[in-house]
């Protein structure tokens, strides 16, 4: 079957093509997508525009092209639907997109036989009840206004997606976020020499896009507080650019903490960054159950320090992996932290024991359970007819 006679599987990316580097685990899931189903269909990616593609992207069996899947505007959803019947597309395969629309009844009527959904969405969403709950399992009973399946990145996400989004069980699936393994072993960096951190200081380290969510301004607040009570061998690395960068920057200064933080932006070297460190934190107000900044830490053989925030200690075992403290507690993270500057045997024993829990989280396993997903979702013996030429 030729190409031109061939329906779509069209991928959706959110963002300009140009920021693949903070989308590398989502252009891992389209690679492997394209790589699976190409022979069966015309795989599609849509970014809202195109500036540069990875080369994953690049040398993948996928067409990418430029349509705006995020404006839900009218004249744009028409101006989707259009693309859609142009390009035969027959099943649309969304990441963070909303689990019913009613533009998805145009894109049926389009010839769309199949949505899927990939929630990667961080934070906690409470249990709905009563008639909001009636409601949102009545509308996810209207399969046109559904979506046909719902992935979630971890299963904290999928419980959320029961529990909140009132997502049938049956059409919610889990594949759990993982880490590629490592070509080749990283080397613990001189943090000391590579940022003129004075040698006697432990090195407290979280790496991650530069955004007020990630609770920077409360390491700040533990470095403070630790300061204040004498202890003074912990320096605050963060490694990551983003909107806020500047904003922590200024915000270090008025606490009078800035001879003690240091902000590396991005870098290419993270791992290599994270073996060289002491002690990590992520005190974000909310992940999908952990964050692959988590799993690069525990891959990096570090103890871990983390809020009792279930969207983001999920893949932390207390006084095993890591410690964890009561979320937004000042006091008990720094008492935490202080215990770890000042044990050696202690920072090594969780460190290790981190690096051993990590190996459950592979991205080859994330593929498997995505594919195994994808096939469930997109059901065997349900074909999606040629549209007419």
């Amino acid at each position: 079957m030729s190409s031109l006679t061939k329906r779509a599987l069209l991928l959706v990316a959110n963002y300009d093509s140009g920021v693949g580097y903070a989308w590398w685990l989502m252009e891992s899931f389209w690679v492997k997508l394209a790589e699976v189903y190409h022979r069966q269909y015309q795989v599609i990616l849509a970014y809202p525009s195109i500036s540069t593609l990875s080369s994953s992207i690049s040398q993948a069996s996928l067409l990418a092209m430029e349509e705006d899947f995020s404006d839900m505007r009218i004249a744009q959803v028409l101006k989707q639907c259009r693309f859609l019947r142009r390009n035969k597309v027959c099943i649309i395969y969304f990441s963070d997109q909303k689990t019913w629309h009613w533009r998805y009844v145009l894109y049926r009527l389009c010839g769309v036989r199949f949505i899927v959904i990939h929630d990667h969405t961080p934070g906690l969403r409470p249990p709905v009840r009563g008639l909001k709950a009636w409601l949102k399992r009545l509308i996810h009973q209207l399969p046109w206004l559904s979506a046909d399946g719902v992935i979630g990145a971890t299963e904290f996400v999928r419980q959320r997606c029961v529990t909140n989004g009132c997502v049938p069980l049956s059409r919610s699936y889990v594949a759990p976020n993982g880490l590629p393994s490592l070509t080749t072993p990283s080397k613990g960096a001189d943090l000391h020499s590579i940022f003129d951190i004075p040698s006697e200081r432990k090195i407290l380290v979280m790496s991650g896009r530069a955004h007020r969510y990630k609770g920077v301004d409360f390491i700040f607040r533990c470095v403070s507080h630790l300061r204040a009570i004498g202890q003074k061998n912990i320096h605050f690395l963060f490694i990551g650019d983003g909107p806020d960068l500047s904003t922590f920057s200024s915000l270090a200064k008025e606490m009078g903490i800035s001879n003690c933080c240091t902000f590396a932006g991005r870098r290419d070297d993270v791992p290599s960054l994270l073996e060289g460190a002491d002690i990590a934190i992520h005190p974000s107000r909310g992940e999908v159950g952990y964050s692959l900044s988590i799993l690069e830490y525990m891959r990096a053989g570090l103890p871990l320090v983390v809020p009792d925030n279930p969207s983001v200690c999920a893949a932390t075992v207390h006084m095993f992996s890591g410690m964890i403290y009561p979320d937004g507690d000042v006091h008990a993270a720094s008492e935490i932290l202080q215990q770890l500057a000042n044990d050696n045997a202690l920072r090594t024993k969780l460190g290790s024991q981190a690096k051993i829990a990590v190996k459950q989280y592979s991205l080859e396993a994330t593929h498997i359970a995505l594919l195994d997903a994808f096939t469930k979702i997109v059901r065997e013996g349900v074909v999606c007819p040629l549209a007419e030429a």
